[in-house]
């Protein structure tokens, strides 16, 4: 059985070495700084941030929200994970949108970028009742594909669809 309990600062250390290789080339694409720097600087940052752990305690997922510097309407979500995300995807699933309208009674408007090849975490955003704004051809330092999407809370979102769309 997964919980989810708030971030503790060794987290982002023992979920690095394990995180999903779509989310090392998402960090690589977007930033020249390393996962680890990246995992901490995400999670310093964020208000709030929490950890998914598994039976034994071991971080699977970190996530949170970084406010935005010019409104606190606006914050700025995200996840990262290992493959763990994956074989729980039940757990995972089930309680993806109650944390998230949870995220909302802080932010009304939840929004980030996601890597065009980022598979899972467009689905499971699909499945959050995440907008795809637009689609962005040169983002990051590697200039690649980006989707930027958000929602808005209490906004009845469009049925699921192709985020080119």
């Amino acid at each position: 059985m997964l919980r989810v309990r708030l971030c503790l600062p060794g987290d982002p250390d023992q979920l690095n070495p394990r995180l999903r290789v779509a989310d090392l080339q998402e960090i690589q694409a977007v930033s020249r700084e390393d996962s680890l720097t990246i995992l901490k600087q995400s999670a310093a940052w964020s208000d709030p941030c929490f950890t998914i752990i598994d039976q034994k305690d071991i971080p699977i997922a970190i996530f949170g929200v970084v406010p935005d510097p010019l409104t606190v309407a606006l914050g700025r979500i995200w996840l990262l994970g290992s493959n763990d995300v994956v074989r729980n995807a039940t757990f995972f699933l089930r309680h993806s949108r109650k944390w998230i309208e949870k995220l909302h009674e802080r932010y009304p408007t939840l929004w980030n970028y996601v890597d065009a090849r980022n598979e899972v975490h467009i689905r499971w955003l699909r499945w959050c009742g995440f907008t795809f704004l637009r689609r962005i051809e040169e983002y990051g330092v590697e200039r690649r594909p980006f989707y930027e999407f958000e929602r808005v809370a209490g906004v009845t979102p469009a049925p699921p669809s192709n985020p080119d769309g």
